[in-house]
């Protein structure tokens, strides 16, 4: 990839945001911008492995810890094989931790042997931080407790000597000379001591006398404590042996670390930035693009651009987000060539480019003496030479060193060169004439980055298809400018200002298609909403429809039973001996039983169906025409049969039905057909009303509305002027008080401010 692209795009403080997630400085290492890669398959592999690592961190226990550099310990043993350092044992065997800790991450335990699993935890117990052997060795523990006791009795010698000697002794304190321990005789008292003189005070007094007993014991003290330093020795040439034996693994586990701690870092970030898997395809489709390094403060962009597309032409606003919308694509194409993700809403596309080169900022260069201008087209003179079909392009403001007219002539021929040779072009460009020309060629796409006028403040969302104004004066009026130059500017901008007017009519209809749009967009959700909940009413339904079911089955079920037993019982008795009246009796008044439950069974049933029906106060005579049932047949009441019941004849038939099945029917009658052809002129999209009266104006209005709604015209605008506020008050009264204006709104100030009004139809 290009130094200046890189330099550009500011990729290295992406980079540098990336590392820190690393857990290894082989890892920040690997980190760089040589692992941006056009093959889909690198990339495909990269991205299923960071997929698989944020899996594992959603559900682990235990996370991967930092992996410490064995750079020096490794250039230490290619230069000789004399044991370790305390400090690079103490690093093997942390590095060894954090392999386990790794393997159980990964849930992969051929990540480590059990042989360098104990290396690593006799490393643990054995060394400080500070690479010295730790008094808790278990081969330390005895050759301590040797030493402690040689020191007791030392000591215990020494203030028995001092107690029982006090008259020849200076003193009731044992000395150290020499790390060993003597003890302060009078000079008078040398010969009462046998033993050697270590020395004597400053004064002469007093003389340090080590006795023949004391000799032994200092001995026994010094060869236990040699005995321990031995042993700590030993300790650490036997780590490094076992070390040394297995630098092959340390070698091959640095390079997994690097490759594992590559796809981690950028896991990491992913989650930092929420980004989303980028499908790569032909066009480019960003939705809701956040740039990473704006983090909380970045602006959603969404874009579109067709295969078809080979250059979009940015224009706007300065300060209004032309250049981070240029950059952010180019810097999310270089991320998803690195990862295959970006901070970008699902949906997002992007193709696979070869190269992407940029022409961004100054390219003035004192030392070989290059203008601005110089600077730029030396550079793009090398992008036009080395572009293919697979590149991406991205320039600022070409020809903004140089004159208006001919930087504009070159930025088309530019375009139209870029176009030929099938690059993808992002511009940005102030030009009319670049703007122009877009508009011109179908492979060609203005895309205008929107400014609030109201605030004169940009509002960085992007509308394709439309260029956008500059906005010059209204920015220069917000940051001082004095009001006589903001005039004297206006009425020297002249004619030139078509193009400009032209922008801002397309951008006041856009946004009245957007309302339109939001306003079915609402009608739609509220649609949808209200779908979603008969949904859940009939799932409901059915649920309940199927409890009253079962519920009446069980009941059925368990009155058959009854029955059936009392039934048996019955039959039994009456077929066992002579049939008598009691028997008779006793059968008749159990069919009874059994119509009296069916009976009470309907009148249920009938007062629940009463009480969910719908009560309707329909007044039924004999001779009247009815619906009848739930197919709506036509019939005539012939007889009221009482408690709500009517003798009904359908066509030959005669029927019995009850009231609430019946409607009183329509009255047949002839359809009207009505013929109008309208004679209103057809409406006018602007509607000059200067030099007329009010009522001039207030009838023009009253056609001009008619026309409006026989031609399904829904918006137009008024120019009325400012003058004394007459015809403007009047206006405003007359489509106050319609019943068909929606709204209506005063125009922006460049686009003719309180002496124009937009009217919007209902």
């Amino acid at each position: 990839m290009r130094r200046r692209t890189l330099e550009d795009l500011e990729f290295s403080e992406i980079l540098n945001i990336i590392r820190s997630y690393s857990l290894s400085e082989e890892g920040k290492e690997y980190i760089s911008a040589d692992r941006i890669t056009s093959d889909e398959a690198t990339i495909e592999e990269r991205a299923a492995k960071i997929e698989e690592i944020e899996t594992l961190l959603e559900k682990a226990e235990e996370k991967p810890r930092s992996f410490v550099s064995l750079k020096n310990l490794l250039e230490y043993a290619e230069r000789t094989h004399a044991a370790f350092d305390g400090i690079d044992i103490f690093l093997a065997g942390d590095f060894l931790v954090s392999m386990m800790v790794l393997s159980r991450f990964l849930q992969d335990e051929s990540l480590i042997s059990d042989e360098l699993v104990q290396l690593g935890k006799d490393i643990d117990i054995s060394v400080s931080q500070d690479g010295s052997v730790k008094e808790t060795h278990p081969l330390l523990l005895p050759l301590f407790k040797r030493a402690e006791e040689a020191r007791n009795i030392r000591a215990q010698y020494s203030q028995n000597f001092l107690s029982e000697h006090y008259s020849i002794v200076q003193n009731q304190n044992a000395l150290y000379r020499n790390e060993r321990i003597v003890l302060p005789i009078k000079r008078e008292a040398k010969s009462l001591v046998p033993g050697y003189v270590q020395g004597s005070s400053q004064s002469g007094g007093t003389l340090f006398v080590e006795t023949f007993e004391l000799v032994e014991m200092n001995n026994n003290v010094v060869l236990a404590e040699e005995e321990i330093m031995h042993m700590k020795h030993r300790i650490l040439n036997d780590l490094s042996l076992r070390i040394r034996e297995n630098l092959w693994y340390f070698r091959k586990s640095i390079s997994f670390v690097r490759d594992f701690d590559f796809h981690y870092s950028l896991c990491r970030f992913i989650a930092g930035t929420r980004s989303r898997r980028v499908k790569r395809g032909s066009s480019i489709k960003l939705i809701g693009a956040r740039h990473p390094l704006l983090f909380e403060k970045a602006v959603p962009i969404s874009l579109e651009v067709d295969e078809s597309c080979r250059a979009v032409v940015l224009s706007g606003a300065n300060a209004g987000g032309k250049t981070v919308t240029m950059k952010t694509v180019a810097l999310f194409a270089l991320l998803v060539q690195l990862c295959g993700y970006a901070p970008v809403e699902e949906g997002s596309t992007l193709p696979i480019f070869d190269e992407v080169y940029t022409d961004i900022g100054d390219g003035q260069s004192i030392l070989e003496n290059f203008s601005t201008f110089s600077g730029h087209m030396s550079n793009i003179a090398k992008i036009l030479s080395e572009c293919t079909d697979r590149s991406l392009v991205l320039l600022d403001e070409i020809g903004s060193g140089t004159d208006p007219g001919e930087g504009a002539a070159l930025t088309i021929g530019i375009l139209d060169y870029l176009k030929k040779k099938g690059a993808m072009v992002f511009i940005t460009s102030h030009y009319s004439q670049v703007k122009m020309h877009a508009y011109s060629d179908d492979a060609m796409l203005n895309a205008g980055m929107e400014f609030d006028v109201d605030t004169s403040r940009p509002t960085y969302r992007i509308i394709p298809g439309l260029p956008a104004d500059s906005h010059a004066l209204a920015i220069a009026k917000r940051m001082g400018i004095p009001r006589e130059v903001l005039s004297e500017a206006k009425e020297k901008l002249g004619e030139g200002a078509t193009v400009s007017q032209l922008i801002n009519e397309l951008t006041g209809r856009n946004r009245a298609l957007d309302r339109k749009i939001a306003e079915v967009e609402s009608e739609r959700r509220n649609y949808l909403r209200g779908q979603s909940e008969n949904e859940k009413l009939k799932r409901e339904l059915d649920r309940l429809r199927h409890e009253v079911k079962s519920g009446s089955a069980d009941e059925l079920r368990a009155f058959m039973k009854e029955t059936r037993k009392e039934l048996e019982r019955l039959v039994k008795e009456v077929s066992t001996g002579t049939l008598t009246r009691e028997k008779t009796l006793k059968v008749k008044s159990f069919i009874k039983s059994i119509e009296d439950e069916s009976e009470r069974a309907d009148r249920e049933v009938e007062a629940e169906e009463e009480a969910l029906t719908e009560k309707r106060e329909y007044h039924f005579e004999e001779g009247m025409e009815v619906y009848c049932g739930a197919y709506k047949r036509r019939g005539i009441l012939l007889k009221n049969l009482g408690k709500g019941r009517w003798q009904v004849s359908l066509d030959s038939l005669r029927m019995t039905l009850k009231e609430k099945d019946l409607e009183p029917a329509k009255v047949d009658a002839r359809p009207f057909v009505a013929a109008y052809r309208s004679q209103s002129p057809k409406p006018k999209l602007v509607l000059d009303l200067r030099g007329c009266t009010l009522k001039e104006a207030l009838e023009a209005l009253d056609t001009q509305i008619e026309g409006c709604l026989v031609h399904s015209v829904f918006s137009f605008s008024i120019i009325h002027g400012i003058g004394n506020g007459v015809l403007s008050h009047g206006i405003h009264a007359a489509l106050r008080k319609n019943s068909n204006i929606k709204e209506y709104y005063f125009a922006r100030p460049e686009d003719g401010g309180m002496g124009k009004t937009y009217v919007t139809l209902a």
